[in-house]
């Protein structure tokens, strides 16, 4: 009896260590965009490498963002909101459920950035994103990290807004470096994007940066949140799966 105890135990704990042996960090390809280019990723609207740059609001509040290397993706709304939720297959209008303006609204244009990737259950990813408003209260401009599962669920986060869920900047806001990490529940081909927005407007955007690691900012970085909060986080189950399916066909074409 106690040897069969003992080698149960064994086997266990053999199983366990396995397990965790198994996991692994997610390499992203061009994470930092230190190509000078977003090779590795596809875009859609007014999305760019660039250095350090700087932002200007409405009111003349000026940001300065710095990539932790040389360069640093930037996503400025320039393209139909439906155009991103038909790219990623989510259902029209899925974005807009996150987006909980106080005072109501509706999103209008964005820019997205994604990239498909194979990953076991249990391993990790993450990347740095710093989200800049250049408009104000009452409009809302949310940005996203989506992550499609292989069984074509999707898992949305709100990073930041104006004054919605993630992190709320506030008019002219700005949310510092953060950082965007997931443990993959599934194991297969995934997908993960990064999406901002506008919201009721297609004037003022929400700029969102994007690096491999935090980079710095000027006049003032405000600190990093203790995990990035996820009021808004959702597994969808089963939504635009044909548009994903299409999306993949296109790609393997």
């Amino acid at each position: 009896m106690k040897k069969t105890v003992l080698v149960s135990a064994l086997a266990a704990s053999a199983l366990f260590m396995g397990t965790n042996a198994s996991a692994a960090v997610i390499s992203l390809v061009n994470s930092g965009f230190e190509t000078g280019n977003t090779s590795g990723w596809t875009t859609l609207g007014t999305v760019a490498a660039t250095p350090s740059t700087s932002v200007t609001t409405f009111d003349g509040t000026l940001w300065t963002i710095g990539a932790a290397g040389t360069t640093m993706a930037q996503l400025n709304p320039s393209i139909g909101v439906g155009s991103i939720e038909s790219a990623l297959g989510l259902a029209a209008g899925t974005l807009n459920t996150y987006n909980t303006n106080p005072s109501g609204g509706s999103l209008t244009d964005g820019a997205a950035i994604y990239q498909s990737f194979s990953g076991n259950a249990g391993d990790t990813l993450s990347m740095a994103w710093d989200y800049v408003a250049t408009d104000y209260v009452p409009f809302n401009d949310p940005a996203f990290a989506i992550i499609i599962n292989p069984d074509l669920s999707a898992s949305i986060t709100v990073l930041a807004s104006i004054h919605g869920l993630g992190i709320p900047v506030g008019t002219s806001g700005h949310s510092g470096w953060q950082t965007f990490g997931q443990t993959l529940s599934q194991s297969g081909t995934h997908t993960i994007a990064f999406v901002t927005t506008n919201d009721k407007d297609t004037i003022l955007d929400s700029v969102l940066f994007l690096d491999n690691t935090a980079g710095t900012c000027e006049p003032t970085c405000p600190p990093p949140v203790n995990g990035v909060p996820e009021p808004g986080s959702l597994a969808l189950l089963g939504l635009g799966l044909l548009g994903l399916g299409a999306m993949r066909r296109r790609k393997m074409a």
